[in-house]
C-alpha cells in the first residue's frame, strides 16, 4: 500500500515566521536568520499515525503583497491550511481573513488551523490575546494554536494534530 501523501499550506502575511515552523517541525532547528520566502519553499515529514505512515508535504507560500496573483493557484489539492500570525502584530491575524477566504474559494471546505507565533517574544497586554485569536477564528470554525517556533514550544504538537487531523479517513 502507498503511503498517503497530505498537502498542507502555511498561509499569512510575510513575516510571521511560516518558514521557521516549517523549519523547526521538519528539521527541529532555528535559523535567526531566515530569509523571506520568495514563492514557495517546500518540505516533507513521514509521520506516523495511529499506526499508519503518512507524508505531510507542507507548501511554505511567500506573504509578500507581489506573490497574491499567482498563490490561489498554489492552493489546489490543500487538505489543511495552517494560518499563521505573529501574535505581537494584530494586522497579521487581520489579514488572515483575506488568505483563508482565497484558500477556501480555491478549495472549498479546506479545514484551517490558526497558530500564533512568536509567543517567546509576547508583550504583556499587548498583540494578540489567546481569547481574540479564539474569537477571530470562530468565523471560520478552526483550532487555535499559541507555538514559538523559535523555542519550539506547541510546534510538535501543532503538527502532530494536523497528522490526526488528515489521516483521520484513512
Amino acid at each position: 500500500m502507498r503511503m498517503p501523501v497530505f498537502k498542507t499550506v502555511l498561509i499569512g502575511e510575510g513575516g510571521v515566521g511560516k518558514t521557521s515552523l516549517a523549519v523547526r517541525y521538519t528539521e527541529d532547528r532555528f535559523d535567526q536568520k531566515m530569509k523571506m520566502t520568495i514563492g514557495v519553499n517546500f518540505a516533507t515529514k513521514k509521520v506516523r499515525v495511529r499506526g499508519t505512515e503518512i507524508t505531510l508535504l507542507i507548501w511554505d507560500l511567500g506573504g509578500q503583497p507581489r506573490f497574491q496573483d499567482v498563490i490561489s493557484d498554489y492552493f489546489i489539492g490543500s487538505r489543511l491550511g495552517i494560518a499563521v500570525y505573529d501574535v505581537n502584530r494584530v494586522f497579521t491575524l487581520h489579514r488572515l481573513r483575506n488568505w483563508i477566504t482565497r484558500l477556501r474559494t480555491a478549495v472549498p471546505g479546506c479545514e484551517v488551523f490558526l497558530v500564533g507565533n512568536k509567543i517567546d517574544e509576547r508583550i504583556p497586554d499587548m498583540g494578540v490575546t489567546i481569547e481574540d485569536a479564539h474569537e477571530f477564528a470562530a468565523d471560520f470554525n478552526s483550532r487555535v494554536f499559541e507555538v514559538s517556533a523559535k523555542s519550539g514550544d506547541g510546534v510538535f504538537e501543532l503538527f502532530e494534530t494536523a497528522g490526526e487531523f488528515l489521516a483521520k479517513n484513512l
